[in-house]
């Protein structure tokens, strides 16, 4: 049987990740979140995390005109999100993943905070990818659904 106890955050972790810069715009950002479905972008600068930004964030500073019409509160609410930057909103103490952490502890994090995505860096701070819940999910399920077929 499968035992995901003993594997490493970096054997998980999704290192394809869309990335932005502190001087995206929420704007920007939002289109990026509204084209893909992930949910956290992190943002670097030269290479090293910043901090990250979520949809939910995007999705609070939108909620500033809760209008009835979608298209009048977009039309209400791209001024304010063209000129609010990522770094004004997103989160700057990120809780960190090390790539050879134990998936196990990763996991704990995860419950303990309720956290949706966590990214994971090197010694430098670096950025290498990101854990979500999703990551956790596949393990989890589709080495059984292998099995079974």
């Amino acid at each position: 049987m499968f035992d995901a106890r003993h594997l490493k955050v970096h054997e998980v972790m999704t290192t394809d990740v869309y990335i932005i810069q502190p001087d995206t715009t929420l704007l920007e950002a939002q289109k990026i979140f509204q084209a893909n479905t992930f949910h956290h972008l992190p943002v670097v600068s030269d290479g090293h995390l910043q901090g990250i930004l979520s949809k939910s964030d995007i999705l609070l500073i939108s909620s500033a005109f809760p209008l009835d019409d979608p298209a009048l509160r977009a039309e209400k609410n791209q001024p304010l999100l063209s000129r609010m930057l990522a770094e004004e909103v997103m989160t700057r103490n990120v809780v960190r993943l090390r790539p050879d952490m134990a998936l196990e502890v990763a996991v704990g994090i995860f419950l303990e905070n309720l956290f949706h995505a966590l990214p994971v860096v090197d010694e430098k701070g670096n950025l290498l990818g990101i854990l979500s819940w999703l990551d956790l999910i596949r393990v989890a399920y589709v080495p059984q659904q292998q099995l079974q077929s």
